[in-house]
Formats: C-alpha cells, structure tokens, sequence
C-alpha cells in the first residue's frame, strides 16, 4: 500500500514538472497509482486532473475540490503539496462543508507560512 501510494506521488511530481516545462491547459492527468489527483492552480482552475468533477477558490486561501461520484472523499487517503515555497495547504473538511456545500468535496485551506493567515497558492492534490 506504502508503495503504491509513493508511486503515486513520484508520478503526480512528474506530472508537476511536465507541466512547468510546458503549458497544458485541461488535460489528462497521467497517475495509474491514484484514485484521484489534481493540479490546482492560485485561482482555483483546475489545471490538470484525474477522477475530479471540478476545483473552485471559495474566498481568499478556500478551496474546494470536488471528486468524481464513485471516489468517497471521507474514506480516502488525500495527500497535498504546495506548489509555492512559503504557503501550506491542509485539508479543512472531506465532505460537504459551510465552505464547500457540493457532495463529495475535499476543503482546502493555506496558509502563508510567514503571516499563519489565509492565502491564494496553487497546490497538487493525490487521492489514494
């Protein structure tokens, strides 16, 4: 399970180096490990994605990311990577929340490491 779950971040990491060496705007995430994964970007788009319906920017720092129908968010491993140096994401809420209030949504919140208060970054998000 370690090892799938390892290969399924190497293959999100690639995925995220692809992605800086070159636009792609929509496509197919390429993770046979996850379940679901996705590159969000600071405004909430959805850059590239597997197994997920659609990602938003709810307010400042609030993010929701809502999964396919068959992938149940509350039972599920969920990693998540930063994809600026000075901001941590962490997850807020597996399902419906007063942020995200879609079925089957994943809360994400950052936060800036130098204020400890909310703030827009992009992150990667792996579902095993």
């Amino acid at each position: 399970m370690l090892r799938r779950t390892l290969m399924g971040c190497l293959t999100l990491a690639a995925a995220g180096l692809a992605t800086i060496a070159g636009p792609a705007a929509h496509a197919d995430l390429k993770a046979p490990y996850a379940r679901a994964a996705a590159i969000v970007d600071a405004d909430g788009s959805l850059n590239e994605s597997k197994n997920v319906v659609k990602a938003w920017r709810a307010s400042t720092g609030r993010y929701c990311v809502q999964l396919s129908h068959y992938i149940d968010a509350r039972s599920s491993l969920i990693q998540l990577t930063p994809r600026h140096a000075l901001r941590l994401p962490h997850i807020a809420y597996r399902h419906p929340s007063l942020t995200c209030e879609e079925d089957n949504t994943i809360t994400v919140n950052v936060y800036s490491t130098h204020t400890g208060r909310l703030a827009d970054s992009g992150f990667d998000l792996l579902v095993s």
